[in-house]
């Protein structure tokens, strides 16, 4: 480990732009897997949706039976799931991918290929304008999160694999530590700012676009 990373590391509250950065050069071959892993599923979801318009039915039906009883709450109680959902997903993707990678994997998949699913439906219904505009103002700042999420899940899996085949001598519980820091520290605060602008910018914008 650098200075750098241990100056991160061994402070419980701050962390400077540098130090950051620091990390996510260090995460940028599992980003670009995971990004592309994505976009892919994105792309096979988007087809899916064109070529077998059954399965968006199927799908929103399975959505609106799992989440749909959040529309009638207050968009405080809205604002407080959606942080709480994408904290708990994204966790989950980080620290399960110590199992060699997998949970972040089909984490990103699944997501995906339900974004591609529905960004067809609702740019058929709304127009493709719309959409991006009910993505784009939430989305830069959540997306880049839950990646790096899946990217740190990915990265505690390949080290994980290394280690169990004695490839690498390496402490996936001081990694799994780091990357848990890494987390409260940088994507939980940036998850409740993508959360608020989700439920108090976003929504409003595409309630004047679409009435």
């Amino acid at each position: 480990m650098t200075d750098t990373d241990e100056a991160f590391w061994n402070d419980p509250v701050r962390s400077t732009t540098p130090e950051v950065r620091a990390y996510i050069i260090l995460l940028r071959p599992y980003l670009l897997i995971i990004i592309s892993l994505f976009v892919v599923c994105v792309v096979a979801g988007y087809l899916s949706g064109y070529y077998n318009p059954g399965i968006i039915e199927q799908l929103m039906g399975q959505f609106e039976e799992s989440y749909g009883w959040i529309a009638g709450e207050s968009p405080l109680v809205i604002m407080l799931f959606i942080f709480a959902n994408n904290t708990l997903n994204s966790f989950l993707a980080m620290l399960f991918g110590v199992v060699f990678g997998l949970w972040p994997v089909l984490f990103i998949a699944v997501n995906g290929f339900f974004i591609g699913v529905v960004v067809f439906d609702a740019a058929r219904e709304i127009g493709i304008l719309v959409v991006l505009a009910a993505l784009i103002p939430h989305g830069i700042i959540e997306l880049p999160m839950i990646f790096i999420s899946a990217a740190m899940g990915l990265r505690l899996g390949y080290l994980a694999f290394l280690k169990i085949s004695n490839k690498m001598d390496v402490s996936i519980k001081q990694e799994l530590f780091q990357a848990i820091r890494f987390f409260i520290k940088v994507i939980v605060p940036l998850l409740f700012i993508a959360a608020l602008i989700e439920t108090f910018v976003t929504s409003p914008i595409v309630y004047l676009l679409i009435s």
